[in-house]
């Protein structure tokens, strides 16, 4: 788990970038209706935690940030209750995949081949944005990935995870009664 220096800022290293991004904001109504991504000082230390984790590129504007953090919250959220995701949802994830031109093309390896692909951002939009949409659509779409979604038992948390196996009683993540605090750090899965 990496710490952000302004405080309780916790990115848990979830294998799409989408849950670590839906984790930055309280459901609506909940007693700690917190956003970890208020302003751009707190949007910019969230993408210097992911920066590893998404091409590079300028940080995108925040209310976009934000937009796309609500349609993947609305999709995560309607395939962990079994529900259809919403058509506008649908929509946005594709405004935000389409933004960005992509590429795949093959290149040398030493003596092998490797496939690298290339954002256009010269054709506009932001390459970080887009990536995380496509990122979660490919994981989303895949019914047995997207059944390995959990959200945390307590009402008030923010929490949502990728389960590592299917069958995780209850839907919990086992944290042997660690306090977060004291999690270990989280390694490259």
């Amino acid at each position: 788990m990496a710490v952000a220096d302004r405080g309780r800022f916790a990115v848990f290293g979830e294998p799409i970038v989408a849950v670590d991004l839906i984790d930055t904001i309280a459901l609506p109504g909940s007693p700690r209706a917190a956003d970890l991504l208020s302003d751009d000082d707190s949007a910019a230390a969230w993408w210097r935690l992911e920066s590893a984790r998404v091409p590079p590129g300028d940080p995108p504007d925040i209310y976009a940030l934000r937009r796309l953090r609500a349609a993947l919250r609305a999709a995560i959220e309607a395939l962990i209750d079994a529900g259809p995701v919403p058509e506008e949802t649908i929509a946005d994830l594709n405004f935000f995949m389409q933004s960005v031109p992509v590429s795949t093309r093959i290149t040398r390896a030493g003596t092998g081949l490797r496939t690298e692909t290339r954002w256009h951002q010269e054709y506009g939009g932001n390459t970080r944005l887009a990536f995380i949409a496509t990122q979660a659509a490919e994981f989303l779409s895949d019914s047995a990935k997207a059944s390995l979604l959990r959200r945390c038992a307590n009402p008030a948390s923010r929490g949502r995870w990728v389960a590592r196996r299917r069958g995780t009683p209850g839907g919990r993540r086992r944290t042997r009664n660690r306090t977060p605090s004291r999690w270990p750090s989280i390694r490259r899965r």
